[in-house]
């Protein structure tokens, strides 16, 4: 069987729509499946862009690493630094917490409470579009939005704790310490060089028609037009933290571009992103994710994401100069023993036997 017969039958009425891009060497392949939005019937091309959710926390950090690059950035200096006032956990006053301890999730910062419905904490005003301090919110105990469950019990650097708020908190500082907003930077830095139709803010996006809608099993979830129309404002600098964690839209093969340069040294084709060191450095560090293909005994790299009904993975193999990344707009998924879907584990299988 080739490549599309294999994804297919992984995708076949287990989602609605889907885009799978493989770098094999020189060789690239890619296939679309399935429908854009089931309201229009629209099919996924190419061109589809999607709400790629947790893949955005890897562009987050290789903004980070621009500016670690440039000097402006020491990854173990304490938050307080930049942003300009004084961030510790309650429980440990005496701690700072860094920038790399937010990049590995063990800043002890977490998303508050896990009912979204009250709007205390990073979880309770993420979606609402209203001024929220970044500030207060960390730092003040009188503020109508803070709750000391946005700090954890555990000292920070001590344990790892998936933190969506504390990538919101990495762009913030992006903003602070560059003077231009997170959205902005990102695509002076990496959009724009690569002339690809990408953006956090889904109103920013050119070929609006190609953005797609998400969908819990077979329903619409949320529509395109939606993002659109909520989009988030532009609040002032250090304080534009709800979005960054996983809303990035683009299309899978823009998106390979960008996996593409993580793999050869920073560049995609003559476009460099970042310096060969950078990315070296970068790719020994503790932020990627990591899955093993065990038959192969060979590590891959990268990052995965889950919100909205969408399901997406990025992972690859410098070593090896083979990457995949692949999303689904929705539809109806198992949980495996990896915690991926059986649809991401599809994928993943059928990636491993180009090794």
């Amino acid at each position: 069987m080739n490549l599309q017969e294999l994804f297919f039958d992984v995708f076949k009425e287990q989602i609605v729509g889907g885009s799978v891009v493989v770098i094999d060497g020189n060789k690239e392949f890619k296939y679309n499946y399935g429908f854009q939005s089931l309201e229009t019937k629209k099919l996924v091309s190419d061109e589809t862009i999607y709400r790629i959710a947790s893949i955005s926390k890897v562009l987050i950090s290789m903004a980070i690493m621009k500016l670690f690059e440039e000097g402006k950035i020491d990854l173990d200096a304490d938050i307080s630094n930049y942003l300009g006032y004084k961030v510790r956990n309650p429980k440990y006053p005496d701690s700072p917490i860094t920038v790399r301890m937010l990049m590995y999730h063990t800043s002890s910062i977490n998303d508050g409470l896990e009912d979204e419905s009250i709007e205390l904490g990073y979880n309770g005003v993420n979606g609402k579009h209203y001024f929220v301090s970044l500030k207060d919110l960390l730092t003040n105990p009188n503020y109508q939005y803070y709750t000391p469950k946005t700090y954890s019990d555990y000292s920070p650097g001590e344990k790892y704790l998936y933190s969506n708020f504390g990538m919101g908190i990495l762009a913030c500082i992006i903003e602070m310490v560059s003077g231009r907003l997170f959205t902005e930077f990102i695509e002076e830095s990496f959009i724009n060089p690569l002339n690809i139709d990408a953006s956090f803010k889904a109103s920013k996006i050119k070929n609006k028609d190609k953005i797609s809608d998400t969908h819990l099993g077979f329903k619409t979830y949320r529509t395109a037009k939606s993002f659109i129309d909520n989009t988030y404002p532009d609040h002032p600098l250090g304080n534009n933290f709800r979005g960054p964690a996983g809303g990035l839209f683009i299309s899978m093969q823009d998106l390979s571009k960008i996996m593409l340069a993580l793999m050869r040294d920073g560049k995609y084709k003559d476009v460099e992103l970042l310096k060969k060191e950078t990315v070296d450095y970068f790719l020994n560090m503790k932020f990627f994710m990591t899955y093993q293909l065990k038959d192969k005994n060979i590590i891959l790299k990268g990052h995965t994401g889950n919100a909205y009904g969408v399901r997406s993975l990025m992972f690859f193999s410098k070593e090896h100069d083979k990457g995949v990344c692949f999303i689904a707009n929705g539809g109806k998924y198992l949980i495996t023993e990896s915690e991926l879907t059986n649809v991401q584990e599809g994928v993943l299988k059928v990636f491993e036997q180009l090794f």
